[in-house]
């Protein structure tokens, strides 16, 4: 295919351009880069800003870098293969010495291929623009001057062309044809090793014949021309022509065996004029004659030698029948020998001549060559002339040979052969055969082709005929459905759920697509021009959507109308329910892949395993919002729309009410935190990005404030949420539209402005709650001994960090963006506008303080880094602790030395520095140092129990507990001496509270940090009751004694006189005035006495007596009678004995009771203290 005529005018500068072009290239770029980062993002086309995207400019940007690289990339690479290419050459060069003989034939062949298209104006078919020659004979046989005389021929290069000197193969262009003479050194190949080079043309031979085979792979020749010098091969004896004869023809069977084609032979013989008496026969011939053809062209190859002698008798016949006369008229005395030697010797060479050609050709395979014609020329005369009959009959007869004239130079012209390559040798290019491996290639393609044309008639027909019978049944189908669809009656239920329309719409369904869906196709071209669906389709379609709008639709609404009913009242479920039911009604803000996905879970939870009528149900409901629009037809004042709408209108508009109370904003933000639900990676639980360690140090409250959605965490926030802006104020605007708030989904720039500031201020202060919380919600974990404090201390400091780890959570959370780089400079750039930008801010501010506790000041320890070091000394002052004799006693002396203040203790310096260090971090430290304080404690205490149980607890069990009156039904007594030594001031109970308990009570160390007892309550109350007791029985030296003033009150009028002996003193009474008498117990120490009241009656009657013995006599008489009139410090006792009474007022001077009820018998001490 030729160019245009345009661009073969411009095709010769092209190579002059590239550097202008790769110029303009580069320029392109650097200015298209320069629009695209200045004005590119706010280039718009169809109100789309392709480039507004910083992402977007990054990536073409990358994209012109790799271009460049690549181009960059690819010289470099082209340049290093020519470097190795050339070093290649180099060692083949040193290898091979004839390589480089090969190279400039090669670059001869090469370069003369360039010239030859630019002298047909680089058509891309220029080597097959003419038939190609190639002209082969022996050194000297005359070709090269045959070739000049015999037909105007051109050399494309110039005559001083260095490589055209050097190369044995000369390129000639005619007007009719490209002939190659081929050097005879290469037809010959003489075995010559004077260059060290003994294969040197053999391989120039067959280089030569590659290229042919290279470059004219169909057709490399058009002819073979073979030159053999007939005076000099004639007068040649029998070795000489033999060689002259295998090396031509050794050189055909090399041209047949690599170019695998059947070629013509012309077989032209030379040199002519060498022949004794050529001048004289032919002297008289005008151009016209001279130029005319000498030789046989045969018609029939198989009778060449025929055609052969009938030329030859009647050339020779014509020479002798011309000889007489031309003896006797047209030469002079002197040449007429020479007329008939020429005549004689041309009638002798016909042998030669035969021999030539069976010897060449006739020998080799019959499809090897195509003999086509035998000719004698004389292209120039000159040489030495040479009467072959007289040579040969002097050197058979030992004769001596004759000498005959030589040429002179200024006497010569061509004979033979200017019109034997106009009109013989060029003018036959079409009979040579072409290249059999070509050839075979070329109808392998046409059988291909051919088979691919007969498969696609086949497959065409085929395909034709499928489609009328398809188009066929889909007809006979229609009438199937439709008799079906005409049969069935309508269904009478309540339908919810949609499923009873299905018999229904089901054959209306299968007829209207029984051609396939109608819209989609179409109707000149689809199905081979066979279908015919646009003809029945549309009108089913009419009724199919009739019915979905009178049947199907308002039965899914029904059941959706229950769901909405009976959905927790203002929930995203509700609103979900109202969503859908909205989309279905109204076209305007339809959304059908959001209706379809909800129905489908809804069918599928209710018509489980029926997964063909959960289909057909989608179906149908798909196709009804593709194509129903209910709302424009009850717009239009379609009664039947308006009528089907009608039930579900009233529900729709409480629901809207209902669900308006709650901020539109609000609700889409509830809505996005759901959805990211199933789009987010698992929720990110702050327990298990601590570690292992974190039941180690840590407790909550509240485990389930320690989940935090990935929504709410940085990656969710820069990876999802600012993602989701447009899609937030989408989903706005829809809901808006579903409430019935607008009356489109489209907002302004302005309303979509206002709709993302309020998200934003919704999801920043979700944000920053749900992380104080989680942070809030973790506390150290109670420590049951000092143990699991070391234990806990260690994990703190060991590789794990769990505190660190807590902290670095929040500020891998509550990262910072600076207007210079937004992200890390391993992670892609990512861009975020101001208003994304001041809320990523904003929430790193808010937790600026507790992250600040990371950061080193003025090369200074870090906040963590001192707490460390803090917290790795109050770990050896546990070890020392525990690992003392005794840890309690140490915990004990800990506790005295702390409360004291009179050593700096690790736990003081940790409480002072959670004074100066902000949240969490100063809390957790402060709640540390709590706990550790409190194990310390409960060491102490619990190291005092044995000697509690051991000192005061035994002792008072064995000696007190189960005497009176600590058990007022016992009948031994509690001996002073015993309830002294016990109860005194420094006494056992007394002692033991000083040296160990009264530590923990004054520093109120009774209670840890969760106000936890740490010293059972009952302890408590019973020292209390101890001290009670040594307050009320013993005096300020520490002596026991109980001062009272009792009073006898008045007496039955039955009994003239009372007798009270209380140890000793006496309270005489008989009716009158009473007087209070001043008591003391014990009145003595004696274990050997007893308190006695006695009545005496006004008869003679003996005494009634009540009597009590024993140290305690005075309680156990008090006890016996009835008290009444009970204040703090007095209560009256009234006896009644033999049918009288006495009633005695007792009153205590003392804040404190002895004769309190419960004062001893409550009084029980437990073996344990915590």
């Amino acid at each position: 295919m030729k160019l245009p005529a345009i661009l073969q005018l411009i095709r010769p500068s092209l190579p002059k351009l590239k550097p202008s072009i790769t110029l303009l290239i580069f320029l392109f770029t650097i200015v298209s880069l320069v629009w695209l980062w200045i004005w590119g993002s706010e280039w718009t086309f169809a109100d789309y800003k392709p480039f507004s995207s910083f992402g977007t400019r990054l990536l073409i940007t990358a994209f012109y870098i790799i271009i460049y690289l690549g181009w960059g990339f690819y010289f470099i690479f082209k340049k290093l293969q020519k470097y190795e290419q050339k070093q290649k050459e180099t060692k083949s060069k040193a290898r091979d010495p004839i390589k480089e003989d090969i190279d400039i034939q090669n670059r001869y062949l090469k370069h003369w291929i360039v010239k030859l298209k630019e002298h047909f104006n680089n058509d891309r078919d220029t080597v097959y623009q003419l038939p190609w020659y190639l002209v082969v004979g022996a050194q000297k046989s005359g070709k090269s001057t045959l070739l000049a005389e015999g037909y105007p021929f051109t050399s494309l290069y110039s005559e001083e062309s260095k490589e055209q000197k050097s190369s044995l193969i000369n390129a000639l262009l005619g007007e009719q044809a490209v002939i190659f003479d081929v050097d005879g050194l290469l037809i010959e190949q003489p075995h010559t090793d004077d260059q060290g080079k003994p294969k040197l043309y053999n391989r120039l031979w067959f280089s030569f014949l590659d290229w042919l085979l290279q470059v004219r792979n169909k057709q490399p020749l058009n002819g073979l021309i073979l030159t053999l010098d007939l005076h000099d091969f004639v007068s040649s004896n029998k070795r000489r022509q033999d060689e002259i004869l295998s090396s031509l023809h050794q050189r055909i069977l090399d041209i047949y065996k690599t170019l695998q084609c059947k070629l013509p032979v012309y077989i032209v013989f030379t040199k002519l004029d060498l022949f004794y008496g050529f001048d004289a026969m032919y002297q008289k011939l005008d151009k016209h004659q001279r130029d005319s053809i000498l030789g046989v062209t045969f018609d029939n190859e198989d009778k060449w030698a025929e055609e052969f002698n009938v030329f030859w008798s009647n050339w020779i016949e014509g020479m002798n029948r011309a000889i007489p006369d031309m003896m006797l008229n047209g030469v002079d005395s002197i040449q007429r020998s020479a007329l008939f030697s020429f005549s004689r010797q041309m009638n002798g060479i016909e042998d030669y001549m035969k021999y030539i050609v069976n010897y060449l050709l006739l020998n080799q395979d019959k499809q090897t060559f195509i003999l086509r014609g035998l000719y004698l020329v004389s292209s120039t005369q000159k040489g030495q002339i040479d009467d072959i009959f007289v040579k040969t009959t002097a050197q058979q007869y030992h004769l001596s040979i004759q000498p005959y004239p030589t040429w002179p130079i200024s006497q010569t012209s061509p004979y033979f052969s200017t019109q034997l390559f106009k009109e013989v040798l060029l003018s036959e290019p079409n009979i040579a055969g072409y290249n059999q491996k070509a050839e075979q290639q070329y109808w392998h393609k046409v059988k291909i082709f051919a088979g691919i044309g007969a498969l696609c008639s086949i497959g065409l027909i085929s395909v034709c005929h499928y489609f009328y019978e398809k188009n066929h049944k889909s007809g006979e189908y229609v009438l199937e459905q439709v008799k079906q669809y005409m049969g069935t009656s309508a269904s009478n239920e309540d339908d919810i759920y949609g499923d009873s329309e299905l018999p229904t719409l089901n054959p209306l369904r299968e007829a209207m697509f029984a051609y396939g869906n109608y819209h989609e196709y179409n109707r000149f071209i689809s199905n081979f021009g066979f279908y015919q669906g646009y003809k029945i389709a549309p009108s089913i379609e009419s009724t199919y959507l009739t019915l979905l709008q009178q049947k199907y639709l308002p039965a899914i609404l029904r059941g959706l109308t229950v769901e909405l009913e009976h959905a927790a009242k203002e929930s995203e479920q509700k609103l979900e329910i109202l969503r859908v039911m909205r989309m279905i009604e109204d076209e305007s803000g339809r959304d059908t892949d959001l209706v379809m996905n909800y129905m489908r879970h809804r069918w599928s939870d209710l018509f489980v395993g029926q997964q063909d009528k959960q289909y057909q149900l989608a179906q149908h409901l798909e196709y009804a919002m593709n194509h129903n629009q209910w709302k424009k037809e009850r717009d239009d004042g379609d009664k039947m729309a308006i009528e089907a709408f009608l039930p579900f209108k009233q529900p729709i508009q409480l629901a809207q009410v209902e669900l308006r109370k709650l901020s539109i904003f609000q609700r889409v933000y509830q809505s996005s935190l759901i959805k990211s639900v199933h789009v987010l990676p698992i929720d990110l639980n702050v327990k298990t990005q601590i570690g292992a360690s974190f039941d180690s140090v840590f407790k909550v409250n509240n485990e389930k404030l320690l989940v935090i959605p990935q929504f709410l965490t940085y990656e969710g926030l820069v990876n999802y949420f600012l993602k989701q802006d447009e899609q937030l104020i989408d989903l706005t605007a829809l809901d808006s539209w579903v409430l019935d708030i607008t009356k489109n989904v489209k907002y302004t720039d302005t309303d979509r402005a206002n709709i993302k500031r309020h998200i934003i201020d919704l999801y920043m202060s979700d944000y920053i709650n749900t992380w104080h919380k989680a942070i809030d919600n973790l506390m150290i974990k109670d420590f049951d001994s000092i143990a699991s404090a070391i234990v806990t201390l260690e994990t703190i400091n060991n590789s794990e960090q769990p505190l660190k780890k807590a902290i670095l959570l929040i500020k891998d959370n509550s990262q910072v963006v600076t207007l210079s780089d937004t992200t890390s400079k391993d992670e892609p750039k990512i861009t975020f506008t101001d208003e994304e930008r001041t809320l990523i801010n904003h929430i790193h501010r808010e937790f600026a303080k507790e992250v600040s506790v990371l950061q080193d000041n003025n090369e200074q320890l870090s906040a963590i880094q001192n707490a460390s070091q803090k917290l790795s000394d109050l770990h050896r002052y546990l070890l020392m602790i525990q690992n003392s004799p005794s840890p309690g006693k140490s915990a004990l002396k800990a506790v005295q030395l702390h409360v004291n203040q009179n050593s700096s203790d690790p736990i003081i310096e940790i409480q002072q520095l959670a004074k100066t260090v902000p949240e969490p971090l100063g809390r957790w430290l402060n709640e540390l140092a709590d706990q550790i304080w409190d194990v310390i404690i409960r060491e102490a205490i619990r190291s005092l129990e044995v000697e509690w149980n051991e000192k005061v607890v035994k002792d008072f069990n064995l000696n007190i507990a189960d005497r009176y009156p600590f058990n007022p039904s016992s009948n031994r007594d509690v001996s002073l001496s015993e309830f002294q030594r016990f109860f005194k001031n420094n006494g056992v109970i007394d002692s033991f509270y000083q040296e160990n308990l009264k530590v923990f009570i004054d520093n109120n160390l009774f209670k840890d940090s969760n106000d936890k007892l740490l010293i059972r309550p009952d302890v408590l109350a019973q020292l209390k009751a101890a001290d009670k007791i040594r307050r009320t029985f013993f005096d300020a030296q520490n002596a026991l004694i109980v001062q009272y003033t009792i009073e006898p009150v008045s007496m039955s009028g039955n009994k003239r006189r009372s007798l009270l002996n209380l140890d000793g003193q006496l309270i005489d009474y008989s009716h009158g005035k009473s007087i209070k008498t001043q008591l003391i117990w014990p009145n003595t120490m004696r274990e050997e006495i007893e308190s006695k009241l006695t009545l005496i009656s006004n008869s003679n009657q003996s005494s009634r007596s009540l009597t009590r013995s024993g140290s305690w006599g005075q309680f156990k008489l008090f006890g016996m009678g009835k008290l009444t009139n009970i204040t703090e410090s007095s209560f009256d006792v009234r006896y009644d004995i033999d049918g009288g009474y006495i009633l005695y007022r007792i009153s205590v001077d003392s804040a404190e009771n002895p004769f309190a009820g419960g004062l001893f018998s409550q009084f029980k001490l437990s073996e344990t203290l915590y």
